[in-house]
């Protein structure tokens, strides 16, 4: 708006709510498209009434010798004080040598933090393996917290409030995925040019306990799977289920479509890049669940675990497995346990690390080690077993 157009000649006077709230509709018959009043309180801040009533503030001014024209707002959405307030700061910055109407164009460029989502999703599907998680963890959590806000209106509190959030239903390594996402995120954003500094830098991330093993007892997985099969809703049920018989994540099993499903060669493959896929056999409950995802497949929907959006996967199970934990009777317990659960039942079966290391597609022994001690359990049990063998042998 850097032309200013010709309208009546501008009245004059102190502006003050009642005098605003007053002022009629411009004459329709009029030659000009609104009536022009001038605020002698201000300089430079104006009032445009339309011909149907609609009201804008308006600020003129100068800088580097140039005359500018910068819309304040409607009215009385944006009340006098406010308007005032704006007009100040702006002539303060015009008075620097800073354009503020320049400023407000490079600022209305910025985008939402859903829209920056979409560009940096595209950009992450090329450059990271883990972009499904990605997309995940953005609609699970991030999109409500931000999706509306421009990303330069983001805060480091803002993002702090949104870590500490997080931590009263995750665990702290998971809400530390959360923040490191969003780090990457705002980082390509400054390289972008959307932003000048990053607002999750300095955000400290939780302490992680590494060391926990929480695995579910005989009874607690009997109970478990009673509270899954009275679950009401039979794809987070599943889901639960699916993770339990095949040690997958969370994040891969809702991300699994069902062009990665073989059911002739009983496999599934998780994708890990565009070149890169790890196969998972599917065991006998494993395939039960996923004939009941077939049997419950609507519309050609392309995920195995379908959420209740067209073309999306299920998210946020955490409040469902709440519930089936509580009808189940079973405390401190998360859904990440079900995959340690599932390398618990592989070792009491016999199976060596090397095997666990396979089945939970881990990229290193030094992951796998965590679950020696159950090995050793294994062991200690058979030798037992002999043990007792010779002593009823000896009566």
């Amino acid at each position: 708006m850097d032309t200013i157009t010709h309208h009546s000649s501008p009245r004059r006077f102190r502006f003050t709510q009642s005098a605003l709230d007053a002022l009629p509709p411009h004459d329709p018959a009029s030659p000009s498209r609104e009536m022009e009043y001038c605020d002698t309180e201000v300089v430079g801040l104006r009032l445009l009434v339309s011909k149907t009533g609609r009201k804008f503030f308006d600020l003129r001014y100068r800088v580097s010798g140039r005359r500018r024209v910068m819309r304040l707002g409607e009215y009385p959405s944006v009340d006098l004080r406010s308007a005032r307030q704006r007009a100040n700061a702006a002539k303060a910055d015009a008075s620097r040598g800073v354009d503020p109407l320049a400023e407000q164009q490079k600022r209305a460029s910025i985008p939402t933090f859903s829209e920056f989502s979409a560009e940096y999703l595209e950009h992450a599907k090329s450059s990271k393996r883990s972009w499904r998680d990605d997309e995940i963890r953005l609609n699970l959590h991030l999109l409500p917290a931000f999706g509306r806000m421009q990303l330069s209106d983001i805060t480091t509190r803002h993002v702090q409030q949104t870590h500490n959030k997080l931590r009263g239903s995750l665990s702290a390594a998971t809400c530390n995925r959360y923040l490191s996402l969003l780090h990457r995120m705002f980082s390509l954003a400054c390289q972008w040019g959307y932003l000048e500094r990053n607002p999750a830098k300095v955000v400290k991330k939780y302490r992680e306990d590494n060391q926990r093993h929480r695995y579910l007892s005989a009874d607690e997985l009997r109970r478990f799977l009673a509270a899954l099969e009275g679950h009401t809703n039979r794809v987070v049920s599943g889901l639960f289920r699916f993770l339990l018989s095949t040690g997958l994540r969370k994040g891969e099993a809702m991300a699994l479509r069902w062009q990665d499903v073989d059911m002739e060669r009983e496999m599934i493959f998780i994708n890990k890049s565009k070149t890169k896929r790890r196969m998972v056999v599917i065991n006998a409950v494993a395939k039960g669940v996923i004939q009941d995802m077939e049997a419950l497949r609507r519309n050609g929907h392309p995920y195995v675990f379908p959420g209740r959006g067209p073309g999306s996967p299920v998210c946020n199970p955490n409040k469902a497995f709440r519930a089936i934990l509580k009808a189940a009777k079973i405390d401190d317990c998360r859904i990440h346990d079900l995959r340690h659960s599932f390398a618990s039942c592989v070792i009491n079966g016999g199976a060596t690390l090397y095997t666990v290391q396979a089945l939970l597609g881990h990229s290193s022994p030094q992951m796998t080690a965590r679950y020696a001690h159950l090995t050793s359990e294994t062991i200690r049990e058979a030798a037992e077993s002999v043990a007792s063998q010779i002593t009823s042998a000896e009566q």
